[in-house]
């Protein structure tokens, strides 16, 4: 009995220290949190991790199951063709499917051993925080006039996983996630212990989402039909991660003249460039799109800032305008730190540390450091598209809101 009692009074954390798994390791808090100080995620028996193993499904159906949902009874009616109900796995692998978390595959298999990509993680780790809600308000994003923007079933995930910041931003860049990314076992471990670590008031933010109404636009209208078109085309691209100075949504080519960045994404200035830019100084995102694009010849935010025709005001800004922030209250070029690309209705596309994803700006620190507003000049002669005067103007086609 002394010798059971002398066992449960030993520390967790002392208990199990994974030899994989370094106290400098990038990840070593979260993985202490979720595997030694809690058992979610020891798997692998007390000391190892395996860190950069991928996940598996049957794993990450345990984790989430019995962190978010330990008392869910299971429906008697799931079944799977490769998971008998005496497997250890079946009652995690049932009620991940029954709340809809995971799916199953064809033929109704569980297939409890492939791996994880990031899109699906994504989306089983926001539905078990609950935040079902924001996701269909993402998923059926529209104009007012109730047009549908195109986007992923997996998209409105993926946008609140970059919003609350459920993954590492690593300064080796070749580490960080795209959208297929097979996730591993140290990158589930950070997400599971930010989302339980993140503060009320974040999640309450996140309720901006429930209804994302943006501006009626109509397609028969040449300006507004480009709007809709830059609009899609930045949402395109949730999902892609944050890479300082990136500016492509590919690593960069053989012989670029500007810089090399190790995988697709997008930093601020960067992310602008690549949805907005017309064909010029050797730059030609434009070949990408179906609008050609406007002139931005400067690369980060401030000069940006600094080179606006004109300040456009909140109260007048536009979609497709440039919006600039400053993060130690100033007020002038100089202090811009951040630039991004306003959509109208108080949102914005911006990418930021979780990379591209859309932003509410009608209130909070976005619409308290916002400096000022930059309308665009200049487009592709001979292709078919004008772009409207609203971008060289700053004058509302459609206002803030909606008007």
């Amino acid at each position: 009995m002394t010798a059971v009692v002398v066992a449960t009074l030993i520390p967790a954390e002392a208990a199990f220290a994974f030899t994989d798994v370094p106290a400098d390791y990038w990840d070593y808090t979260a993985i202490h949190y979720v595997a030694s100080t809690h058992s979610w995620m020891r798997d692998y028996g007390n000391t190892q991790f395996r860190p950069t193993t991928r996940e598996t499904r049957s794993f990450l159906a345990r984790t989430l199951v019995t962190v978010y949902a330990p008392n869910e009874r299971i429906d008697s009616k799931i079944t799977f063709s490769d998971l008998s109900r005496t497997d250890p796995f079946y009652r995690f692998a049932n009620v991940s499917v029954k709340l809809g978390w995971l799916q199953k595959y064809s033929g109704d298999r569980w297939a409890g051993g492939s791996s994880v990509p990031r899109s699906l993680f994504d989306q089983a780790i926001i539905l078990a925080m609950g935040l079902k809600a924001q996701a269909r308000g993402l998923a059926n994003i529209h104009e007012s006039d109730g047009t549908n923007y195109d986007v992923s079933g997996r998209w409105p995930h993926m946008q609140l996983a970059s919003f609350l910041g459920l993954h590492y931003n690593h300064k080796d860049e070749t580490k960080d996630m795209q959208i297929s990314t097979l996730i591993h076992r140290d990158e589930v471990a950070y997400s599971l212990y930010t989302a339980l670590k993140l503060p009320s008031w974040e999640l309450d933010n996140s309720t901006k989402f429930d209804t994302v109404s943006l501006p009626a636009l109509d397609a028969r209208n040449a300006g507004q039909k480009v709007q809709h078109q830059l609009t899609q085309y930045a949402l395109n691209f949730v999902g892609y991660p944050y890479i300082w100075g990136g500016e492509w949504n590919v690593k960069s080519p053989s012989g670029y003249c500007c810089g090399y960045q190790p995988q697709g994404g997008f930093d601020c200035s960067g992310f602008v460039w690549w949805v907005l830019k017309k064909n010029e100084d050797g730059y030609d995102a434009a070949q990408f799109r179906v609008y050609p694009g406007w002139v931005v010849h400067e690369r980060t935010s401030h000069d940006m800032a600094h080179m606006a025709p004109s300040q456009i005001p909140f109260s007048k800004l536009v979609i497709g305008n440039l919006m600039f922030f400053a993060s130690n209250g100033g007020h002038n070029w100089t202090d811009v730190d951040h630039v991004g690309m306003y959509i109208g209705n108080n949102w914005m596309m911006h990418s930021t540390g979780g990379g591209p994803q859309l932003q509410w700006v009608g209130s909070g620190w976005y619409r308290d450091h916002f400096v000022w507003g930059r309308g665009l000049l200049g487009h592709d002669q001979g292709r078919e598209i004008v772009p409207p005067t609203w971008l060289v103007k700053g004058e509302p086609a459609v206002g803030p809101n909606g008007s």
